[in-house]
């Protein structure tokens, strides 16, 4: 052994690791290779690898970035990466909303604990129990205008005079929940909003959706007895209600329907979207007809119904409106059942002649009596 041997760093005399460039995945060098390489990404031949020193200098400082001075020798990619501007931190509506959602699932234990009038209670109603109504059971009130308004659904109950805990027996308006068939509330845990999660976001909805009801029957639907309010809605921030008055937080009742998800849907002559199957268009006036089944027979005289499937679901706005039209006018359905029918469909910038949901449905349905 000579001098420079034994004197050498055991550490150099290590053999180098390889990167191969279409694995990315390391590999010790055949014995007897002439110099330690390393293979570049960019380039087709190897280079020699660089020394600390060196792989240093090329990695640009922080207050070069910071001062907008970027190396001319970094491959294009990394310059490009570089140059962009720093991310923008503020939190997203998604994450904002799964924070209130987290937040809400986490109060609302103790809230029920103080309203034992309004416990969260659920009921699974399918083709077994749901029957037609019976006309001798009808309390033959007068004939009432449906109205349409651009409302939030929960809103809409509490300006109809929903009671308040204290004011229970009293029977809640009744509200529909355009749900998801399989997953109880929807994506309202991970920050989603659409009309179902609306509306866990500021109630006890959520916690009257029991597990063993999913998935739903496709003739059929849940219903909640008693739902409380606890916080304003999203264009308020939010905001809690005095918890500390559970006496005085509002109530409403809940029937949870899912609609049909994504259905083939064709144009007419005057351009107007249907549904291609005729199966489809029947299986959802069943579904109106179990919401409105569900509403008789528990009592209820006031309803807050909905533009049903005609959001993430992409059902045809305007053979929605047909359809309830035409379940309103079934025999069943006729000789007062119901002191008020209101629609709430909440549309950003929706006008009366629009084309939009909101439009659409006032349109076809607003002053139609039943």
């Amino acid at each position: 052994m000579t001098n420079t041997e034994a004197d050498s760093d055991p550490q150099d005399r290590k053999p180098k690791l390889y990167q191969s460039k279409l694995t990315s995945s390391f590999f010790r060098p055949k014995h007897g290779s002439a110099e330690d390489t390393t293979t570049s990404p960019y380039l087709s031949k190897p280079v020699p690898e660089a020394s600390n020193s060196q792989a240093d200098a090329a990695i640009p400082a922080q207050h070069e970035r910071d001062s907008g001075k970027i190396p001319i020798n970094l491959h294009p990619e990394r310059r490009s990466n570089l140059a962009r501007p720093p991310p923008n931190l503020k939190p997203t509506r998604s994450v904002m909303l799964a924070h209130t959602a987290a937040e809400t699932r986490a109060l609302l234990p103790n809230v029920l604990k103080t309203t034992p009038r309004a416990p969260a209670e659920g009921v699974l109603c399918h083709p077994g129990n749901l029957f037609r109504l019976d006309s001798r059971s009808c309390p033959r009130l007068p004939q009432t205008a449906i109205r349409v308004l651009n409302a939030d659904s929960i809103d809409a109950a509490i300006d109809l005079s929903t009671p308040t805990v204290s004011q229970l027996p009293k029977k809640p308006v009744l509200v529909l929940n355009m749900a998801n068939a399989y997953h109880s509330g929807g994506g309202w845990l991970r920050g989603s909003l659409a009309q179902e999660e609306a509306m866990c976001y500021r109630s006890s909805l959520f916690f009257t959706l029991k597990y063993k009801f999913y998935p739903m029957p496709e003739a059929g639907g849940i219903y909640s007895p008693t739902v409380v309010v606890i916080r304003a809605n999203r264009s308020s921030g939010h905001g809690l209600m005095d918890l500390s008055k559970p006496d005085d937080l509002p109530v409403f009742s809940c029937v949870s329907v899912a609609a049909i998800q994504g259905p083939a849907i064709e144009k007419d002559a005057g351009g107007n979207e249907r549904y291609r199957r005729a199966g489809d268009r029947e299986i959802m006036k069943e579904k109106m007809r179990v919401v409105l089944r569900i509403a008789a027979v528990k009592g209820h005289r006031v309803l807050v119904l909905g533009a049903l499937g005609c959001g993430a679901f992409a059902n045809p706005r305007g053979e929605v409106v047909e359809c309830w039209k035409e379940v309103f006018s079934e025999s069943e359905f006729q000789g007062g059942w119901w002191e008020q029918i209101v629609f709430a469909v909440m549309e950003s910038g929706g006008t009366k002649e629009g084309d939009d949901n909101f439009g659409v449905f006032y349109k076809g349905l607003d002053g139609v009596m039943v």
